[in-house]
């Protein structure tokens, strides 16, 4: 199945389902913690952040995965500066997402790959992931993949927005 799967940059003509995959994921984020609240406008903004990064993407790597022309999968990557560090730029994936009825045949690893492909062009080797702590699936996927767990910690702390 994973031999049907083309992965390639996004492209102009791809934003619309891209904006219907990354939608899917942060409602999906939103089961997983009430944190992660998907805002009313957030269909909007996610239109909006594409039409942006599409045509310019020199801070983040944006793929998507097609299968008979249809995209069924996206991976965003941004990147990210580390003035203080070794290697200098660290390649964050925070939006990765195939649709539900695609999953389990091997898509997730081709689209990985694709990007260390991507990666790797463009002179970058360090790879990191962010998804929300209670994502068992998401955690299981990559400690699959071999990425190693916890290189930083984001911790939060609400203001209190009632007086």
């Amino acid at each position: 199945m994973a031999d049907e799967l083309k992965v390639r940059r996004a492209k102009e003509e791809d934003i619309e389902s891209i904006a219907d995959l990354m939608y899917r994921l942060k409602k999906l984020n939103e089961e997983f913690d009430t944190h992660f609240e998907v805002s009313a406008k957030a269909k909007d903004r996610i239109l909006s952040s594409l039409k942006e990064s599409i045509p310019d993407s020199k801070g983040c790597i944006l793929l998507v995965g097609t299968m008979k022309q249809k995209v069924v999968s996206v991976i965003r990557a941004e990147l990210r500066e580390r003035k203080f560090y070794e290697p200098p730029v660290d390649v964050r994936i925070t939006d990765f997402y195939i649709l539900p009825e695609m999953r389990r045949r091997g898509l997730g690893g081709v689209m990985i790959e694709k990007l260390r492909e991507e990666m790797k062009k463009a002179g970058l080797s360090l790879l990191t992931v962010e998804y929300p702590a209670f994502n068992v699936i998401a955690k299981n996927f990559y400690e699959k993949l071999g990425f190693t767990p916890n290189i930083s910690v984001l911790r939060y702390m609400e203001r209190d927005n009632k007086k």
